[in-house]
């Protein structure tokens, strides 16, 4: 290669276009192949439809239109080009020769790295260009403005930058181009994976670690990987396009440094600093031990022995991986070697049993009430989560946290006697419960429980029974809002009420009738007539608002009224609707084994040849039963009833003792 004056003159200045040209040449068809694609993802899509008569229509960004083809190759060309580019690095043959002309190590990692951007971005830039142009064509069936390419266009061309500079950061890392690609796409889905294994393992060993809310906000976006492949429904904000760019030029600088100090004959070896060892082996083996042991711990619940047996062979299996890829060879095994592991195995040993120990205080922390500003208990944290999470924008955004000092005080009571006795129910009745506080400095500490009902009365009761609890729950604030319609309905039948008086009658007596729901109302299984879906107003782009309440058999006064109304019986199931009811008593669930416990039909069968089992015919008992009725739980107690209704759906319900009436103890078996 013969080198001019103003070769040497622009090697000055750090990049060096003879280089440059000959990447293009080689390695040309990677900017031509991604090109091609991406017009074939995006452009191309504008204007295919199988649909005769389409009909134009907007949409939220352009990552909906071919998203999937787009991500795929967007997500593997930067690194493929960086592989390739990069690959003088990973053999010693090329690295002598690139090494031996008269660049500095700067200007061939310049002059490499331009050379991948103009293979990588040409082919976005051109994309977007094109996508601009047709955007007033006929035959285009989607609807969107110059702001759309310019987001696609600059979300593309940040992810594709970092992806390539990572690739090339991870290629000056390492020595072998196999080794680079698997560590490179390893790399960027750890963070997601880790977060996952570190939320597991923290909520099999911290009494009260709510694991869902290590995960808030979906797990996808720690990882750039995952987040790209979910762009469609999780687009990245600008909070995320300026994090990638910062991260970027972070890396190009640590690939500065790093490759004028990377010795040449590191070409073929596994890490190319040796000083990245102690980082790779921990790594592995953390991975290995959480993997391992959540294994072991979930095969043999809870068992110390089987959990650190579990823990020892990830953290063994996970230091011979690396010996092995450090040494490039299977002979490892040394004095030196087994104290080397024994001391890796005890430090990160530590490092997984300090934060799930009683050293931290987590598990027995209850803020003092002077020190909470609000507070959230629920046995759904959905509308928490609706509160919280962005990547849901379409959820309400209402606060959920109560700064009531008596609801306070009821969930610290519940909160400290969990903490204190630390139940851990099974085949018993229990709820599941999270409680949240926002402190007064504005910290969130959350909790999440299994509480038994058995000894646990009194504080479910003060909690459950509470305004602030209900009105959370069962997010009274939506009926509020301007409804413009309500839609009963029970399987096949329905009503809906479109009359504002009527509509504004119904929603507060249904409002009063939830605030008016006691404990037992709330936890005895109770069975609702109808589900009552609320119609809200039209938003600006015309889609009205929905959410839905149940009519149960307690909202005796709007029961009362839907009577009078005349509606009642055009929505609720009704004895004429009833073809046949067979009652017998609910005690035959211990008396099968496997999954004959949960064929109810079996519980008939034997009821009958044991005479226990009584036909219903009379109009007055069927309606008490579908009026008092409670939902098929597998626990004995009570009367089982099996009803069969006119259109041939079938239905398991129970009844307790004191929902008996003279009617039905009248046709008792």
């Amino acid at each position: 290669m013969k080198w001019g004056m103003p070769d040497m003159m622009r090697s000055r200045f750090f990049f060096n276009s003879s280089v440059i040209r000959q990447n293009l040449r080689q390695h040309g068809w990677i900017g031509i192949i991604y090109s091609l694609v991406l017009l074939f993802a995006l452009p191309l899509q504008l204007f295919l439809n199988n649909d005769p008569n389409p009909e134009r229509r907007t949409i939220d960004n352009l990552f909906f239109i071919g998203g999937e083809i787009q991500m795929l190759f967007s997500v593997t060309v930067p690194v493929a080009a960086a592989l390739f580019l990069f690959r003088y690095l990973q053999a010693k043959a090329p690295s002598d020769l690139w090494h031996s002309l008269p660049l500095r190590r700067e200007h061939l990692l310049v002059s490499h790295t331009a050379s991948g951007l103009i293979l990588v971005l040409g082919p976005v830039w051109l994309t977007a260009a094109v996508t601009a142009i047709v955007r007033p064509m006929a035959g285009n069936m989607y609807i969107y403005s110059w702001a759309d390419v310019g987001q696609w266009c600059l979300t593309l061309t940040i992810l594709t930058l970092f992806l390539f500079v990572f690739s090339v950061f991870v290629g000056i890392c390492t020595g072998q181009s196999v080794l680079q690609g698997v560590v490179i796409y390893i790399l960027l889905v750890l963070p997601a994976a880790l977060l996952m294994l570190v939320n597991e393992h923290f909520s099999m060993y911290l009494y009260g670690y709510p694991a869902w809310y290590g995960l808030r906000g979906r797990s996808e976006v720690w990882s750039p990987l995952m987040h790209m492949i979910y762009v469609k429904t999780n687009p990245f904000t600008a909070g995320y396009l300026w994090f990638y760019s910062a991260l970027t030029v972070l890396l190009f600088v640590l690939s500065f440094l790093l490759y004028r100090k990377r010795h040449g004959e590191k070409a073929g070896q596994a890490i190319a600093f040796t000083y990245f060892n102690p980082l790779f082996k921990a790594g592995i083996m953390l991975c290995a031990m959480l993997l391992s042991g959540t294994y072991f711990a979930h095969l043999r619940y809870q068992q110390l022995g089987w959990i650190i047996g579990g823990h020892l062979i990830g953290a063994l299996i996970g230091y011979i991986a690396v010996e092995m890829i450090i040494r490039k060879t299977w002979l490892i095994l040394t004095r030196k070697a087994a104290l080397e592991f024994a001391g890796y195995a005890a430090l990160l040993g530590l490092v997984l049993y300090i934060p799930v120990s009683g050293l931290t205080g987590y598990e027995n922390r209850v803020p003092a009430a002077d020190k909470i500003a609000g507070v959230y208990a629920s046995d759904n944290y959905s509308t928490y989560d609706a509160y919280w999470n962005n990547a849901y924008p379409f959820t309400d955004k209402q606060d959920p946290f109560i700064g009531d000092k008596d609801y306070v005080e009821a969930v610290r009571k519940l909160h400290q006697a969990m903490a204190t006795m630390r139940p851990h129910p099974q085949n018993v009745e229990y709820r599941d419960f999270y409680l949240m506080y926002k402190l007064d400095n504005g910290r969130i500490l959350n909790r999440s429980y299994r509480v038994p009902v058995a000894g646990f009365e009194p504080e479910l009761r003060a909690v459950m029974e509470s305004d602030g609890y209900k009105r959370t729950l069962y997010r009274l604030y939506q009926l509020d809002e301007e409804i413009e319609g309500l839609r009963f309905s029970d399987y096949n039948k329905a009503l809906i009420i479109s009359d504002p008086q009527e509509i504004d009658e119904l929603k507060e007596l249904l409002k009063q009738e939830i605030m008016n729901m006691s404990y037992d109302d709330q936890t005895g299984r109770q069975r609702s007539y109808a589900t009552i879906q609320i119609i809200g107003k039209p938003d600006d782009e015309g889609y009205p608002y929905f959410s839905s309440y149940e009519w149960m058999h307690s909202f005796s006064k709007l029961t009362e009224r839907l009577e009078q109304l005349g509606y009642a019986d055009k929505i609720r199931v009704t004895p004429g609707d009833v073809k046949s009811a067979e009652v017998i008593p609910n005690e035959y669930s211990g008396r099968f084994t496997g999954s004959d416990r949960y064929d109810l039909e079996r519980h008939l069968e034997l009821a009958r040849k044991e005479n226990r089992s009584a036909s219903v015919n009379d109009a007055a008992a069927i309606k008490d039963i579908l009026d008092r009725g409670r939902y098929y739980t597998n626990s004995d107690g009570g009367y089982l009833v099996k009803l069969v209704y006119n259109e041939g759906r079938e239905d398991f319900i129970t009844l307790r003792e004191e929902d008996l009436t003279p009617e039905i103890r009248a046709v008792l078996p």
